[in-house]
């Protein structure tokens, strides 16, 4: 680590140790911007690596949502849930885990310690003091193999700890085996880890993909849960996807939205699926007020495209970022208070952006650049308007209209 990097680091974890171990988001991109210069995606995303591994916990992301319509809930019928339990062994769990046979890896690399060494270290102790460890549930309705719906962490640990054979280290009660590894334990400690039996419920095939995707965010509520756009990534694999953590990292996006989106749990690559969601999908005959039913219905569409039609999203997308930075400045996606301060950025306006510019030729474009003093009046203007900032706090099909017809007259006339 570069002497300023690990200068500016230390600092940060200088406050967060006397702050109950935790930190803002937009702390650390502030403290690592002042007069430095560090701020770029690797960077913060290895400061917040290492951040993590000192057992720092990161707050509040630089993104503001508006509320989810309570009263639209999708339609579920009980008799569509088929969920069976299963008692298994670690042992047969650890095969599984060798075998590929659960889907770990998508999580796993990204996130392969959201708990840390001595956290996984016990779960392992657990095991060998005969404690009971909670339920496991897996989704097995669209594969052979088991997707992880509840039991990622501790499967990442059976996977360190009894695969990988890295050192046990923090053990609180049987403390002579920090610093070994599965195999130097005893032989009954090995035994008695390994033929641990835990119970299993699994989703069967057949139950449809919104009653699944019901069944992760009810399952999913430990401290560490998944993210909905997480969820989505799992049940949802495929063209959509790949493009989403491709246009994530784009020097585009990362410049439009001043590297303020997280990527730690997939948040910068949700702004990507909101983009293709409502520029692939028509919203005034499409959206009923669901925008996780919405985002799914663009992903599975997106699954489906030839490589023209991905190609065409890369290009809108592209398009739109730049001229969003061009146009706006640092104030791009965002509100931007009285006294000039701007606000975190806003998923509604993010998405009315992304509907006016991907559809505007290039030369519409550069009229709006070459008059980008016009549009930020226009801008501000709009924002102080109580019917437009009303209509992007909600998420019903009436204020998602409502929004959009606003933000398109701040183009008008130009």
């Amino acid at each position: 680590m570069m002497e300023n990097k690990e200068t500016r680091f230390n600092e940060i974890v200088e406050f967060a140790k006397n702050n109950d171990d935790s930190i803002g988001y937009l702390l650390i991109i502030d403290m690592l911007e002042d007069k430095t210069g560090l701020v770029g995606a690797e960077c913060v995303d290895e400061i917040i690596s290492l951040l993590k591994s000192e057992g720092i916990t990161i707050t509040d992301a630089d993104e503001e949502d508006y509320d989810k319509d309570a009263d639209i809930t999708p339609a579920f019928n009980p008799a569509d849930v088929n969920i069976h339990s299963k008692p298994l062994t670690v042992g047969a769990l650890v095969d599984e885990l060798k075998y590929d046979e659960i889907e770990l890896d998508p999580f796993f690399q990204r996130n392969p310690n959201l708990w840390t060494a001595d956290k996984q270290s016990r779960l392992i102790e657990s095991l060998m003091l005969k404690i009971p460890l909670p339920a496991f549930y897996f989704d097995a309705s669209k594969s052979e193999n088991y997707a992880v719906i509840d039991g990622l962490q501790r499967l990442s640990a059976f996977k360190n700890y009894l695969i990988n054979e890295k050192k046990f280290e923090g053990l609180q009660y049987l403390k002579d085996f920090n610093d070994k590894t599965f195999k130097q334990l005893p032989r009954q400690y090995q035994r008695r880890i390994l033929e641990s039996t835990i119970n299993a419920y699994i989703v069967e095939k057949g139950t449809p993909d919104s009653v699944v995707y019901n069944i992760f965010q009810r399952i999913n509520t430990g401290g560490l849960k998944l993210e909905p756009q997480e969820i989505r990534h799992a049940l949802y694999s495929g063209q959509s996807t790949i493009i989403a953590e491709e246009l994530s990292k784009s020097k585009e996006f990362l410049i439009a939205t001043d590297w303020s989106i997280s990527s730690s749990r997939m948040m910068d690559q949700e702004f990507v699926t909101r983009f293709f969601a409502f520029t692939q999908l028509d919203y005034k005959t499409e959206y009923k007020g669901n925008i996780d039913e919405y985002l799914i219905k663009a992903m599975k569409i997106v699954n489906q495209y030839n490589d023209d039609q991905i190609n065409e999203i890369r290009y809108n997308f592209s398009k739109t970022m730049k001229y969003a930075y061009l146009i706006f400045g640092r104030n791009a996606f965002r509100k931007i208070a009285i006294n000039g301060r701007r606000g975190r950025i806003n998923k509604a306006i993010f998405e009315i952006l992304s509907v006016v510019f991907s559809s505007m030729s290039i030369d519409k474009l550069e009229i709006l650049v070459a008059n980008k003093d016009i549009v930020n009046e226009n801008y501000i203007r709009t924002l102080e308007r109580n019917d437009f900032l009303i209509a992007i706090k909600s998420g019903d099909t009436g204020s998602m209209i409502r929004r959009m017809d606003i933000g398109r007259t701040i183009f008008e006339g130009i």
